[in-house]
């Protein structure tokens, strides 16, 4: 991960036609309203609706009214900060649209030193996610792709610096391999290799081609191992879990209440685990553990 070359706040303002503060926004926000002609320049900051909002925004919601401190919630540097996503994406990116929509809130400046330091604490908590939801980090629903494995391995072989030392009868047998089973996965190639390919219904593998050797080299940069049609990623697992209360009696305590508590109840696990482990001593006012995931 590397610092972030802009501020992490920019801390510009949105008025509402009658001036009353809505909420903040990025200078990328601003120029949004700018450019279609629903807003007036007050400021270099600050802008003003034409139009009636609907709502009242995050009027209510002093959190997102208040001005952001660029520096590290952890230790308060300034210097080499990221963005740090309190809820992991993988997890978020399953829960529904009215949790997303507030996923600012869990988006907190983080200096890269103090981010190295807590991610070890946060894989952790994703390993016990895993040993009780059943849900392996890498996600589950693999498939083993062995015909691509041992085209591979045969190409491989073809490529080598000392393919000229395999003795005639087994590079045979190495092309009839590459060939084979190149024909049968011709879909999985490129358009120039599949040209190869189709050529070699009338000719034998050339392997002093170059067109041929890039064949076999898109064989050997193949995996071997991909998801398949029913692969899960683990958060997709976890999330799913708890939003259908499914759990078992080999789940943690702490792991059934959260199945108990749904969706919600992971989010705020999650930030009370930043706060135990990375020990923030610079969070924004308002910024609790509890705090609501959805409009309320």
């Amino acid at each position: 991960m590397q610092a972030r070359s802009k501020a992490v706040y920019e801390n510009c303002t949105v008025l509402d036609i009658s001036g009353n503060l809505l909420f903040r926004a990025s200078r990328k926000r601003l120029d949004w309203y700018l450019s279609r002609d629903l807003a007036t320049v007050i400021d270099d900051h600050t802008i003003q609706l034409k139009f009636a909002n609907r709502g009242t925004g995050r009027s209510n919601e002093p959190f997102y009214l208040q001005d952001m401190r660029n520096a590290c919630v952890v230790c308060g540097t300034t210097d080499g900060l990221t963005m740090h996503h309190v809820v992991p994406h993988q997890y978020r990116q399953y829960m529904s649209t009215d949790i997303k929509s507030r996923s600012s809130f869990d988006l907190l400046p983080v200096c890269m030193r103090c981010h190295d330091q807590y991610e070890r604490h946060a894989t952790s908590f994703k390993k016990h996610f895993s040993k009780c939801f059943q849900a392996p980090l890498e996600g589950r629903g693999w498939v083993e792709r062995r015909d691509i494995g041992q085209a591979g391995r045969a190409a491989a072989a073809l490529l080598s610096q000392h393919a000229d030392k395999i003795p005639e009868a087994r590079r045979a047998e190495l092309r009839r391999t590459v060939q084979a089973i190149a024909e049968a996965r011709i879909l999985l190639f490129s358009d120039s290799a599949r040209s190869c390919i189709e050529a070699w219904k009338q000719e034998q593998l050339d392997l002093s081609s170059e067109a041929h050797q890039g064949v076999l080299r898109e064989l050997c940069e193949m995996e071997v191992r991909v998801p398949g049609p029913d692969f899960c990623t683990h958060g997709e697992i976890v999330v799913g879990a708890v939003d259908r209360a499914q759990g078992d009696c080999a789940m943690c305590d702490e792991c059934r209440t959260l199945v108990t508590g749904g969706v919600p109840a992971l989010v705020v696990a999650w930030r009370r685990h930043f706060v135990q482990f990375a020990r923030p001593e610079h969070l924004p006012q308002h910024w609790v553990a509890e705090y609501p995931c959805t409009q309320q």
